[in-house]
């Protein structure tokens, strides 16, 4: 998929490239202000064997960077990925209403960490993360783990919840970036736009 995001102000720079589908990653650069296209990389997103959940979200997002990089030399790519963890259990989205359940299971009534790896890509010139934060959600009954899941918001989520829909109710506190849990660091992605002058263009603001 390739789409141009319209309606923000002309520059002469070239619009970043996010390799994402992620309709929060989208808002975020949105309220950035930052003009940007999608394209979505097709890459094997399976663990490797062993791997812990912030070297698996890094290795994503840096591979999907490195692979819409190569299509468009010069130009900024930006990519991320998100994962929960709990105990040795990594929580990706769920592939259907039963694995849903179980990672709502496996979370409710205590705390988990929500890895979100990012990589900001121009050919050779990379910069990447991963930022964590502690999630913390209320003891929940398996009749409300199924109504949950009823809604569909859990489907396409890593760890079967959206911190930003319905999912915030079952949500006691959050230590760390809120944005983390929501898929994108915006905290540190902001501080690097503004080191590499990417902000800057568009928002005028003084140096």
């Amino acid at each position: 998929m390739n789409e141009t995001r319209p309606g923000l102000p002309e520059t002469t720079l070239q619009p970043l490239v996010l390799a994402s589908s992620s309709p929060r990653r989208r808002h975020w650069l949105e309220a950035m202000r930052i003009p940007f296209e999608i394209q979505v990389p097709d890459v094997d997103e399976t663990p490797l064997l062993d791997e812990e959940p912030g070297d698996l979200v890094l290795r994503l997002a840096e591979l999907k960077a490195e692979v819409v990089a190569q299509r468009h030399p010069g130009r900024w790519v930006m990519a991320a990925d998100t994962t929960v963890a709990v105990d040795h259990h990594t929580l990706n989205k769920p592939v259907d209403v039963e694995d849903a359940v179980r990672m709502l299971t496996l979370i409710q009534g205590r705390a988990h960490q929500v890895h979100t790896g990012f990589c900001l890509q121009r050919d050779r010139d990379s910069h990447s993360f991963v930022d964590t934060a502690q999630v913390v959600f209320r003891p929940l009954t398996e009749a409300q783990i199924r109504w949950y899941v009823g809604t569909r918001e859990p489907m396409d989520k890593a760890g079967a919840y959206a911190i930003q829909g319905i999912g915030a109710l079952f949500i006691e506190g959050v230590e760390g970036s809120f944005s983390t849990v929501m898929g994108l660091p915006v905290e540190r992605v902001g501080e690097l736009f503004l080191r590499l002058g990417l902000l800057l263009p568009w928002m005028g603001l003084p140096r």
